[in-house]
């Protein structure tokens, strides 16, 4: 784990500083029962209209019981490759593809896309998880977020 913070840390400082953006978020999730999630994602600009992201998801799904003690919460980390289309000068749509790790639990390894609006710098995006380790997991995500330029 521990060469996994090491290398994607190295992999950010070796991009350009400039253009880093940062999107804290939050929204809500469906896997079987509804749930929370909140998190946020780093990019970094790369060419023409592409960046690559990271970031950390926390994510709360309850269980068939509705107790406080039977919700499962977890941690998914996504990587994306991301493409920008500029609809106007405001408006721009996402597209995110590429995998996670789910931090949390063991086994969860799988593939990541995200979809969203940009509108100034608010975002509205619509994101799936796929466990590619067991087919049980699979998370729709829909969420909210701000971006700062640093």
């Amino acid at each position: 784990m521990a060469k996994i913070i090491i290398s994607l840390l190295l992999l950010i400082f070796s991009f350009s500083v400039k253009g880093i953006e940062l999107q804290p978020y939050s929204g809500i999730i469906y896997s079987n029962k509804w749930g929370l999630q909140t998190g946020a994602d780093i990019g970094f600009p790369l060419k023409n209209n592409f960046y690559f992201q990271t970031g950390l998801m926390l994510y709360s799904n309850p269980e068939s019981t509705c107790s406080y003690d039977d919700w499962r919460i977890g941690v998914n980390l996504p990587v994306y490759m991301q493409y920008r289309l500029p609809i106007n000068n405001k408006v721009k749509m996402n597209i995110n593809v590429g995998p996670y790790l789910g931090i949390a639990s063991v086994g969860q390894v799988g593939v990541a896309s995200k979809i969203g609006l940009d509108i100034s710098r608010i975002s509205f995006s619509l994101s799936y998880f796929q466990n590619c380790v067991t087919d049980k997991f699979a998370v729709l995500g829909l969420s909210v977020g701000y971006k700062f330029v640093l």
